[in-house]
């Protein structure tokens, strides 16, 4: 299955997004704080991540914010949990580049629709990158044509 990092500096919550995740078949990594998902994510990235916004030190805002500057988390689908579902901090999660903003008290079902939905969007979209990165079998060479015979 898939490898999710849940990244909240609280720890119930974190756990709460584990074990529903871990029931769903995923394999879960935590991170309490963002510098700590920052390395994880260099390291060995994720296929999805979970993100508190409202944490001590670095927010989840920055994080995100490091993450789409950052080739290799340009792409990674992140979605935002939060406690502050106020218009300023949906908005500017949605421009920091979130994939999907669940404010706090959370239903774990929609967490999981959620998980499933960016995952499948995910692998379809690596599918059609690697199709049209492939190139053409080429099986029969030829000389173009004009080419054959000519002295130059």
């Amino acid at each position: 299955m898939s490898t999710i990092l849940v990244v909240d500096d609280e720890p119930p919550i974190r756990e709460l997004v584990r074990d529903t995740l871990e029931i769903e078949g995923h394999d879960v990594a935590e991170a309490p704080d963002g510098p700590t998902a920052l390395d994880i994510v260099a390291e060995n990235p994720p296929d999805l991540m979970v993100l508190d916004i409202m944490m001590p030190g670095m927010s989840g805002l920055d994080v995100l914010r490091t993450l789409r500057r950052d080739r290799s988390g340009y792409d990674l689908p992140i979605i935002l949990l939060t406690a502050a579902a106020d218009d300023d901090t949906t908005w500017a999660g949605w421009t920091a580049g979130a994939s999907v903003f669940l404010p706090k008290p959370f239903d774990p079902s929609h967490l999981v629709d959620w998980v499933e939905r960016l995952l499948d969007t995910s692998e379809e979209e690596q599918l059609a990158e690697g199709e049209a990165s492939t190139p053409p079998d080429v099986t029969a060479t030829a000389e173009p044509e004009g080419l054959a015979g000519s002295d130059g």
